[in-house]
């Protein structure tokens, strides 16, 4: 830990020189279930809560999707990693919460909302051990205008051994700068810049299933790893938003974003088609520089009109995206025969505990692919409001979107350039019904261009990409909220979307179409006692309609989902246990598919405490987070067929002090 305090060193001098005697509270309140208005996702710094995240909504992946907003606007983000440098929270909408963003999404949307600027100066230092080897320091400040038009807040964040089921050693840092410039009380201009770089050593093997079997219990972080096995990557997210402020008849707000990504030589060891004896095929993909670049942004139009009982809102949104990224020319090779322990049915396996040594090899690379997509969408969209009985939307948008890939032909030293162009027009429709002064019934259709998760390093064209594809969504549902303190959510939905995986020839391409018909279910409680509940449920049932059904060597069985999750928070922070205050997390994974298999249901069991004190005359909060205190390690299965065990029991101590 010495040498990595000494590297941030100058960056805590920097965050204590913005810090003053009229210091603002910055980071040591956060609460993730304090925060969240239901129980579809919130993600609070480094606290995360609720039924969907980035990756998992109602079975597929929002981010995978590109629906993906910062502060309501369009975002096509192509690196790995969020900043927390720069997000301070990310919420997943879906139902009623999602149908009113202008151009809805049938994979859910989620939205990120950038660091804020308080109202004094003001900085705050986090230092995190654990859960296992991690340690991680994090500092905040921030610089308010003396005119009070504005300020700048700087972060930079540092953490080692934080993916202990990926690798055995890791390290990375985050830095940005969000700015908020107010040049007039009807504009708020917001510029932000920030930063990822890491590297990670001894990288752990990526377990895939075979379809069949089910995998048998292991823990991943214990599984061996090559010396020479390394993964890097630079990532920079950066942009500036402007939008009106007030209550005018017309507003406005625009966007421009970039996200680039940036990877040098990494190397993927793979255990593929995991069987219940414990064995796999062992092989490694080692993938050359490769990287992906996007510029993105939106800008929208709003007018309000009506009088009394009656408004009418009119909005015109045009939005895009310039896409270019590489990927193919991998060098590959399986080392099963050369190593073979095993030999099921004269046909060589490796046990999964299989500690030898491989020599580093030597590589070289084919020559790669090129992939350019550039989709411009024009919507428009009218909603009529009657206040207290409900409201109509229709909306349309036109979207134009090219797609070109260049890929080397079957001479290497010539390309070829493959071209997709469509013109598709989308439309979505919500109804909301006033049934009480209490409830709303709501129910939407939606039409969505989206995009879908690339090839697994595991395929024959690894990470090779997917076009945009046509999907579909209906949902309906009631919100009730009784009282203050007090709401439920409930909806059914069904969403359509092309399915993507693995042919029986090992290459990652369309197969057909996946069905997801589901009911999910939210409950919050903020009662007078101190006592805050989010309680959730999500009930799914998938359905996949192959093209070729000797295509699939799962035989049309979706991988990948559960089909019950239940998901319980509590905070308790009573007024008679002074700075004393504690959490409760309870997760219930019901038994799912793994393929052909059947995986048993189990539960996980968190606890957190927390203790408000002052160090130095300065505001600090201890958080003790005790999780998988029942040390589950089942398998959770990705539609990849990638197998995640749980990680079992773990302790992690932070520190938060607002100077």
């Amino acid at each position: 830990m010495a040498h990595l305090f000494t590297r941030w060193l100058p960056a805590a001098l920097a965050a204590a020189v913005l810090a003053s005697a009229s210091a603002h509270a910055q980071r040591a309140d956060e609460n993730a279930v304090t925060a969240a208005d239901d129980a579809f996702g919130t993600t609070v710094g480094s606290q995360q809560i609720g039924l969907y995240d980035l990756e998992h909504v109602r079975g597929f992946s929002p981010r995978a999707a590109g629906n993906l907003r910062i502060e309501g606007l369009y975002f096509d983000q192509q690196t790995y990693a969020t900043n927390r440098c720069l997000v301070v929270e990310q919420t997943v909408r879906v139902g009623l919460a999602a149908q009113f963003f202008d151009t809805p999404s049938p994979t859910g949307i989620a939205n990120f909302t950038l660091h804020p600027t308080g109202p004094a100066n003001g900085a705050s230092v986090l230092v995190t051990r654990g859960p296992f080897l991690l340690s991680a320091l994090e500092l905040d400040g921030q610089r308010v205008a003396g005119s009070g038009k504005g300020g700048v807040g700087l972060c930079y964040h540092a953490q080692s051994n934080f993916d202990i089921d990926l690798a055995r050693r890791s390290h990375l840092y985050e830095v940005g700068a969000v700015g908020r410039w107010r040049p007039s009380p009807q504009l708020e201009v917001i510029p932000f810049w920030g930063q990822v770089r890491g590297r990670e050593h001894d990288v752990l093997p990526t377990v895939y299933i075979n379809g069949t079997d089910p995998p048998p219990a292991f823990i991943e972080r214990l599984l061996p790893a090559q010396r020479w096995a390394r993964w890097g990557w630079s990532e920079t997210t950066a942009g500036a938003l402007a939008r009106s402020v007030g209550n005018d008849a017309w507003s406005w707000a625009g966007g421009l974003f970039l996200s680039d990504g940036r990877y040098p030589v990494n190397y993927n060891d793979i255990y593929d088609d995991l069987r219940a004896d414990g064995t796999v095929r062992h092989a490694f993909d080692v993938t050359p520089p490769v990287e992906a670049r996007s510029v993105s942004g939106e800008m929208r139009l709003l007018h309000r009109g009506g009088t009394g009982r009656h408004m009418r809102l009119w909005s015109l949104a045009l939005r895009g995206r310039n896409l270019s990224r590489s990927f193919g020319g991998d060098w590959f090779r399986d080392y099963t025969d050369e190593i073979c322990t095993v030999s099921v049915a004269n046909a060589c396996r490796v046990r999964i505990d299989d500690f030898r040594a491989i020599p580093e090899p030597t590589v070289s690379f084919n020559p790669g692919s090129e992939d350019h997509v550039s989709q411009l969408g024009l919507g428009a969209s009218f909603e009529q409001r009657w206040t207290g009985r409900g409201s109509i939307s229709l909306g349309l948008q036109k979207v134009d979107y090219r797609r070109s890939i260049v890929a080397p032909s079957a001479d290497p030293s010539t390309f070829v350039t493959t071209r997709q162009h469509s013109t598709p027009t989308l439309a979505n429709l919500r109804v909301t019904l006033n049934a009480r002064h209490t409830t709303v019934v709501y129910a939407g259709y939606t039409r969505g261009l989206e995009d879908s998760a690339p090839a697994p390093n595991n395929a024959a064209n690894a990470f090779a990409t997917a076009p945009a594809t046509a999907t579909w969504q209906v949902d309906a549902g009631v919100r009730m909220t009784p009282h203050d303190g007090l709401q439920f959510v409930a909806g059914v939905f069904e969403i359509q979307k092309a399915y993507f995986n693995l042919d029986t020839n090992g290459n990652y391409v369309q197969l057909g179409h996946i069905r997801h018909r589901g009911v999910e279910a939210s409950a919050t409680i903020a009662a007078a006692n101190g006592l805050t509940a989010v309680l959730g449920g999500v009930w799914l049932r998938p359905g996949v309609t192959l093209g070729n059904a000797a295509a699939d060597p799962n035989g049309g069985a979706a991988i990948g989902t559960v089909p019950l999750l239940l998901d319980a928070n509590l905070d308790y922070a009573p007024q008679r246990w002074g700075p004393l205050s504690a959490g409760l997390h309870v997760n219930r994974v019901s038994s799912r598919p793994a393929g052909q298999a059947q995986l048993g249901a189990f539960e996980t069991v968190s606890v957190t405490v927390r203790y408000r004190t002052s160090l130095f005359g300065r505001v600090c909060v201890l958080r003790l987070d005790a999780d998988d205190l029942n040390d589950a390690i089942d398998p959770m299965i990705q539609p990849s067929g990638i197998v995640l065990p749980e990680q079992g029991r773990r302790l992690a101590l932070t520190a938060t002090v607002d100077l």
